[in-house]
């Protein structure tokens, strides 16, 4: 059954009315001007909460070169006595990850967790059926919490909720966070971890909503089940932070009806709903245009305030005191690697799956995307790059090293830089027509798309601000100017860098690992009004010291 947007959002409120209406760009603080500079006015914004790390996450599945090849590879000369591959874990401490989401995807929706824990002598090679793999076992929940504990970040575990039952996902629950005394907490001490996991974050399944999905669920039915198994694992674990699985993107045909049932459920059992989706420069998502392209960020927007109205309807509905939060638990550029071979497995492991190879343009809309994801961060808490190693991923690696792909510069910089509170950013900008004709559905629509988007944090322990630009006209510099206000007063320019290029198509490769980076950018004198001159086609980044 196909839904209308339009006409679900219409009865969800202020909230889904003003989406419904198509006067959205209004909401996340942008307006149109006619010719001359971009004019930016950053002000404090009080009383919203310090970002939450986990915002900048990233994935981990079993899939492909993802673990076996990408994180861990026993009998490699890069590799520790545990067999982590030392390069890597490297790249991701140095990066400062904060949570990595774990083993999928779709492979979790046929994985028994028991296969993967216990003497490696004794783990059972199964087939893999969502990516037609053989699945050695020899990685399982204990490697990978010892891997998270090397690189610093938090796992969020997921849960089978395909052939999985409720009774499984309650005894992982026990595995991982009971200290001793207890059938599954005992068995982790045999294992050799006298100490609980802890393990705070859990996925109540994946993408359950998707045809492609081992063991798919109607919305009530699995809205049903993950209450009856959120119940019991709080019964546990009281301090447990659940996701339940919203729509696996905006182009299902039950997109927010599911939301809706799903969370009409299990909204007093769940702490927040997934958001999943992937963007391509396709004929079908953008008519194969980089300036429809490098708008897609705006997509992820929209498609955020769509679930947030969502939940919100709930809640009135249920009179329920309670706000969930959004996880956006997986995200990034994936359409190249998406069919045919680059998806079969044909029963080998390890097989090379979905190695996306990025480039320019794919950069600067993962700069937009992390722009979203922050302007957002007062309701998206956790959001998850996907992902992180040799799957349509920053980082890719060989037998003897690890290159840096273009979109690690922007995911880097957010990491790096993007601290402390969100500031209120209010854009004038000239703006570009988009179209709808010949496009998807979901992202068919005539608009207007600003030049440039633009977010700003600033970091009161370390008296520091970053302000992150994108640039998305692919002709021409643009000028921005940054109005300070409302008690901020930068003293100095501390890093300013951009990522730009003749070549939206170029790419960086083993042989090349730097033909797209960094390069530095002369900044504007410090004062409160500053005119940074921003390259055709770029991503910029600028950290500043206040006073």
């Amino acid at each position: 059954m196909n839904i209308d947007r339009r006409r679900v959002l219409s009865g969800l409120g202020s909230a889904g009315a003003l989406l419904a209406t198509g006067s959205w760009l209004d909401a996340i603080g942008y307006a149109q001007i006619g010719r001359g500079p971009a004019r930016v006015g950053i002000m404090p914004r009080h009383g919203v909460a310090d970002l939450d790390r986990r915002l900048f996450g990233s994935f981990l599945e079993h899939l492909g070169r993802a673990i076996y090849t990408g994180i861990y590879e026993p009998g490699s000369a890069l590799a520790s006595r545990d067999g982590l591959r030392t390069d890597v874990a490297r790249e991701v401490r140095e990066l400062g990850v904060p949570i990595v989401r774990y083993p999928g995807g779709n492979f979790v929706s046929g994985y028994n967790w028991l296969d993967g824990v216990g003497p490696k002598a004794q783990r059972p090679t199964v087939l893999d059926r969502a990516w037609n793999s053989l699945e050695t076992n020899q990685f399982g929940t204990n490697e990978f919490i010892d891997w998270c504990r090397s690189v610093e970040a938090e796992p969020l575990l997921g849960m089978n909720f395909g052939t999985g039952t409720s009774e499984q996902a309650v005894a992982y629950v026990e595995y991982c966070n009971v200290e001793r005394g207890t059938k599954w907490s005992d068995l982790r001490r045999a294992h050799g971890y006298a100490q609980p996991h802890n393990v705070r974050c859990w996925c109540l399944g994946n993408e359950m909503d998707g045809p492609w999905q081992i063991g798919q669920l109607q919305a009530r039915d699995y809205g049903r089940k993950a209450r009856d198994a959120a119940r019991q694992m709080r019964v546990i674990d009281g301090r447990l932070q659940l996701i339940a699985c919203g729509s696996s993107g905006t182009n299902m045909p039950t997109y927010l009806v599911w939301d809706r049932e799903v969370l009409e459920e299990c909204y007093d059992q769940v702490d927040a709903v997934s958001l999943h989706a992937y963007y391509g420069n396709t004929p079908a998502l953008t008519g194969s245009n980089a300036a429809r392209y490098l708008a897609m960020n705006l997509d992820m927007d929209r498609q955020i305030h769509e679930i947030a109205a969502v939940c919100d309807y709930v809640r009135a509905l249920r009179r329920s005191s309670k706000r969930l939060w959004l996880s956006f638990d997986e995200w990034n550029v994936w359409y190249r690697a998406r069919g045919g071979e680059a998806t079969n497995g044909r029963r080998q492991v390890a097989p090379r799956l979905l190695e996306e190879v990025y480039n320019l343009e794919d950069a600067l809309l993962v700069g937009g995307l992390i722009n979203t994801l922050i302007r957002n961060s007062d309701r998206v808490r956790v959001a998850c790059l996907a992902q992180l190693v040799n799957v349509i991923a920053p980082l890719v690696t060989n037998q003897t090293t690890v290159v840096r792909q273009t979109i690690y510069y922007p995911y880097a910089w957010a990491l790096h830089h993007a601290r402390g509170q969100l500031l209120d950013v209010r854009v004038e900008s000239e703006t570009y027509p988009i179209s709808a004709a010949g496009l998807q559905a979901d992202v068919a629509r005539n608009d207007q798309v600003p030049w440039v988007d633009i977010v700003a944090t600033e970091h009161a322990q370390t008296k520091q601000l970053c302000v992150l630009m994108l640039n998305r006209d692919l002709e021409g510099e643009r000028e921005v100017a940054l109005d300070w206000g409302g008690g901020i007063r930068p003293s100095r320019v501390l890093a300013c860098e951009t990522l730009t290029g003749a070549d939206l198509k170029a790419s960086n490769t083993f042989e090349q690992p730097r033909r797209v980076a960094p390069q530095r950018l002369d900044p504007p004198a410090v004062s409160d009004r500053m005119v940074f001159k921003l390259p055709a086609r770029s991503y910029t980044v600028a950290q500043l010291a206040t006073e």
